[in-house]
């Protein structure tokens, strides 16, 4: 009854609270009965009294005031904010309210931790300027001595981010801030020299170890980052030292018998460390990096039954296992077991190509299958994976094999110096300055350290010809040429009985001619060679040996694409016919530069019997034979060898001229002469026609421009792209043009070769070697190139890579009864190319028109002219001596200079153009000389071996670094000017 009556007491409570305005409430409510239905209420049967009227006040309830947070309270809400943004701006507001808190240590370390991961998060966005200064403000506000957890959760962790992201500099500076807050706290200076350790720095993280030990002597730690500085410093002895150390402190160690068995390997203490690796073995037999190294180590040890075994029980639960793979295929080749090393080589490169010790296994393994060029190609593909020594010598080993000696000394270049005491130099790793006597002592620092192989899969006899051939090109380098120190060093290049060693005479009698250096050496070496082509077909590969010159630009072309050029069978018979030509060619032109030209003209002749006819040697042998015709005084017969090489060759204007002067002066004109030399090779020869005094503007207009815009060197032909599927982690590959190639068969030795023979045809891509004008030449398989990057602006043709050992899928040319007579003789250094149509003629300013923007020189051409000026007057009153008669410059009438091409076109880093320069006024061309607006870019060379031909002039302009753009060439003499565009692609 009671809960009844509050019960309606709350109701009517409740009504009179809902009939009052919720904007106008009271504090007081009064409840009135009315008079009329007062109750009486009955209890236990007795009549009650009335019940009286009362009022009833409510006081209303205030608002409740939240009592204020607590320091700790304030902490955890603070930290518990999901961004970090939120995080720090909310931790750096409590710790300046509460800067004595006993939470305060946390907060600094939760504080680190986010500004950390704001940093991360700038320098993932490319702000790196924002992420250093938030890094470096983490360093500086980190608490000294830094909490442990904080210090490996993240500062230690900032050097580490920022130089695997590009940002080294900075890496390396805040490295050197967090040492500072280290200090004497081995374990944290540790945590920094690990970071040096990745960067492959052995001197920093050695620095610091060497601290650590101070403050700690007993460290084991200490001792293993000591060894494994040592070993990133090719220090190995220093490093097995350390790791013993180590293992004396800590003999339980794993990680420190690991090392010491690595390093007795590498030192070639075999059987220690295989004791070391069983014992390791014994204590874990799923430890597969030690079972790896006690495999290695047993074929170390000559255990190679032991070694099979186990390495076939390894394989056979890890078959990936590619640091297994590759140690015993380098092994395996350096026994010259190359099948095997091949084998498993292709496995490990299969699992990781970015391996690159698994590419010069690989390349050993062919090289002893006597496939110095599939090694080659190998190495080539290796070099986008890294840059070290060991790399370029092995490439270079490879190259000498396969008998590209040029090649081979450019590799060598880019990593190793002789010094003055016949040591060889280089930095180890691309870090570590180290010489040694023997080459092959040098880069075994690397292969020990690395893979921890005490024996090299090489020659003593290899290393020391590369060592040879270095000194040979070093001497051939110098400013000023030492005829028997250059004379010395081919003799040392040259040593040896083993097959190659005639083209090794060859190729140092044929740079030695090109120098004009030692000729009585140069005839010492073809005598010796003399005899020997029959051995000198017998090397691993001979037509790479016997064409690697003329293949030299077109190869060159090829690697700077990033594409390798393969080199065509060609049969023994031509190879020895070219060998022998060649041994008389270069003998002949020597004793021509020595001026016996009678005897000169005894040995061309004979090279021209003996070379494959209207071959490219057969071209050069004939042009020469007509040189040192001239020289003798016989210019009719001189003539004949002129015209007879150069109607089999494509259009060269700086020939023509030759030819031309030489036709004009036995007959006081050139009637006749486009019979001879063949119509349709001058009509349509835009560089010929363009300066022929007899060629009207409207003859011109008619020539057919040819296209200079393709970077493809001058090779004809439409090639169909081969269909193929995509191989992943593979280089791509594409075919180069070539033209349809046939070589004549050889004739005997005392024989000249009669055009009009059946001509053998055969597969090649020296693309200057046509088949004889009777017969037309069948198209042959193009030429493959291995690509291994490809041009945003050329289509790819992959082929199905099928192995190094395995042959390589060729791609069907497209047919085609059309000749081609525009592309390059991979021969002749020079190539006189066609004025690009998209360039127009220089200004009197020197401004280009061009779709190309102007580089920045040319906006310079009126400063330019003054330093040309003065280069060649050195001074406007300097006299000069005309008809006899003293004459000052300001006298001394204009002339008009000539040029054979205004406009030239060239590929960067290489690419040559010949230039041929005429003076109207006779004797004036003495005193022309060639400027370059951009010397670093465009280099200007004379050529004095085209000669005979009064007041002209030939240049060589040649493109010397990568840099791309427009540049001028200016050719002045005392009376005029002429300036030749030069666009490089």
């Amino acid at each position: 009854m009671k809960n009844a009556v509050l019960f309606f007491w709350l109701i009517s409570l409740s009504a009179v609270f809902a009939q009052q305005p919720t904007s106008k409430r009271t504090s007081s409510v009064q409840t009135q009965s009315k008079a009329s239905a007062a109750k009486k209420v009955s209890i236990a049967g007795k009549p009650s009294a009335p019940l009286k009227k009362t009022t009833i006040a409510v006081k209303p309830k205030a608002d409740p005031t939240p009592a204020p947070l607590s320091e700790k309270e304030q902490f955890e809400k603070a930290s518990a904010h999901e961004l970090a943004a939120d995080r720090v701006a909310a931790l750096e507001n409590f710790l300046a309210a509460f800067p004595q808190s006993e939470n305060r240590l946390a907060a600094a370390e939760l504080l680190a931790s986010s500004r950390v991961l704001i940093a991360e998060e700038k320098l993932l966005t490319g702000d790196a300027g924002g992420a250093i200064s938030l890094f470096r403000l983490v360093i500086e506000n980190a608490p000294h001595p830094i909490p442990n957890d904080l210090f490996t959760e993240s500062i230690s962790k900032i050097p580490s981010t920022l130089f695997f992201r590009g940002q080294r500099a900075a890496a390396i500076e805040l490295a050197a801030e967090i040492e500072t807050k280290a200090e004497g706290n081995p374990a944290q200076l540790l945590e920094i020299a690990n970071f040096h350790l990745a960067t492959e720095n052995g001197g920093e993280a050695m620095r610091l170890a060497a601290k650590a030990a101070a403050s700690d002597p007993t460290s084991a730690a200490v001792q293993r980052t000591i060894g494994l500085a040592h070993r990133i410093n090719f220090d190995l002895e220093l490093s097995a030292d350390a790791y013993s150390k180590s293992l004396e402190l800590e003999p339980d160690s794993v990680a420190s018998k690991r090392g010491l068995a690595e390093m007795k390997r590498a030192l070639g203490k075999s059987d220690e460390a295989v004791r070391l690796y069983r014992e390791l073995l014994a204590k874990n037999e799923s430890d597969l990096q030690s079972r790896t190294g006690l495999i290695l180590a047993l074929f170390d040890a000559g255990k190679r039954t032991d070694a099979e075994a186990e390495m076939a029980r390894s394989l056979e639960h890890t078959p990936g296992n590619m640091i297994l793979l590759a140690g015993a295929a380098y092994w395996y080749a350096s026994k010259g077991l190359g099948d095997r090393a091949v084998e498993l080589a292709e496995k490990a490169v299969a699992r990781e190509p970015r391996y690159i010790w698994s590419h010069i296994a690989l390349a050993r393994g062919l090289m002893s299958q006597r496939k110095p060029v599939e090694a080659e190609q190998v190495l080539f593909k290796a070099r986008a994976y890294g840059n070290f020594p060991t790399l370029e010598y092995e490439l270079a080993s490879a190259r000498m094999a396969a008998g590209f000696f040029r090649e081979a000394a450019e590799d060598l270049q880019k990593q190793f110096t002789l010094s003055r005491g016949g040591n060889v130099r280089t930095n180890l790793g691309g870090r570590v300055v180290r010489e040694e006597k023997s080459l092959a002592d040098l880069v075994g620092f690397e292969r020990k350290a690395s893979i921890f192989t005490p024996l090299a899969a090489d020659t003593v006899e290899n290393a020391n010809a590369l060592k040879a051939l270095l000194l040979l090109d070093q001497k051939l380098q110098a400013d000023e040429l030492n005829e028997n120190e250059v004379a010395a060093a081919a003799d040392a290049f040259t040593a040896g009985a083993d097959k190659m060693r005639l083209h090794r005479q060859i190729y140092a009698a044929s740079i030695l001619l090109q120098k004009r250096v030692a000729l009585g050496k140069v005839l010492e070496l073809t005598r010796a060679a003399t005899g020997n082509t029959d051995a000198g077909l017998e090397v691993p590969n001979p037509r790479s040996a016997v064409m690697s010159s003329e293949l030299y630009e077109a190869r060159t072309t090829a690697f700077r694409r990033n594409e390798f050029l393969l080199v065509p069978d060609v049969p023994t018979q031509t190879l020895s016919a070219i060998l022998r030509g060649r041994i008389e060619e270069i003998a002949g032109w020597a004793l021509y530069q020595q001026n016996n030209f009678p005897d000169a003209v005894i040995r061309l002749r004979r090279a021209i019997s003996v070379m494959p006819g209207n071959s490219a040697w057969w071209r050069s042998s004939m042009w020469r034979l007509g040189a040192a015709l001239a020289a003798e005084g016989k210019d009719g017969e001189a003539l004949d060898a002129y015209i007879e090489s150069y109607k089999t060759d494509k259009p060269d204007y700086a020939k023509y001229i030759v030819v031309e002067a030489l036709y004009k002066k036995l007959n006081g004109n050139i009637d006749g002469l486009e019979a001879k030399i063949g119509h349709d090779r001058v009509a349509t020869t835009p560089a010929i026609q363009e300066i022929r005094p007899t060629a009207t503007p409207a003859q011109n207009a008619d020539v057919p421009a040819a296209n200079t815009t393709d970077e493809t060197p001058s090779i004809s032909g439409s090639p169909t792209p081969a269909a193929s599927e995509p191989v992943a982690d593979q280089p791509k590959t594409s075919t180069l043009r070539s033209e349809e190639v046939a070589i004549p068969e050889t004739s005997p030795a005392d024989k000249v070769p009669d055009p009009g023979k059946q001509a053998a045809k055969t597969e090649s891509t020296v693309n200057d070697l046509p088949a004889t004008e009777h017969e037309d030449p069948k198209p042959l398989p193009e030429t493959i190139v291995a690509k291994t990057k490809t041009e945003p602006d050329r289509e790819p043709n992959p082929i199905k890579p099928q192995g190094a050992s395995t042959a390589t899928p060729v791609a069907k040319p497209a047919a085609s009864n059309s000749k081609t007579t525009d592309s390059k003789p991979l021969f002749e250094p020079i190539i006189i190319t066609i004025p690009n149509s998209r360039l127009t003629k220089a200004s009197t300013a020197g401004k280009v028109e061009t779709n190309e923007p102007a580089a920045d020189h040319i906006k310079d051409a009126e400063a330019d002219k003054k330093t040309r000026d003065t280069a060649v007057t050195s001074g406007s009153s300097r006299p000069r001596l005309i008809d006899g008669q003293e004459v000052k410059l300001d006298e001394i009438p204009p002339c008009k200079v000539g040029v054979s091409q205004e406009n030239v076109s060239l590929i960067n880093g290489g690419g040559t153009v010949g230039i041929l320069i005429s003076v109207d006024a006779p004797g004036d061309i003495k005193s022309l000389t060639a400027i370059s607006s951009s010397p670093k870019d465009i280099e200007l060379t004379l050529e004095p071996e085209i000669g005979g031909i009064p007041d002209r002039r030939f240049y060589v302009i040649k493109s010397v670094s990568s840099a791309v753009g427009v540049y001028q060439v200016t050719f002045a003499t005392t009376c005029g000017e002429k300036i030749v565009i030069v666009t490089v692609r």
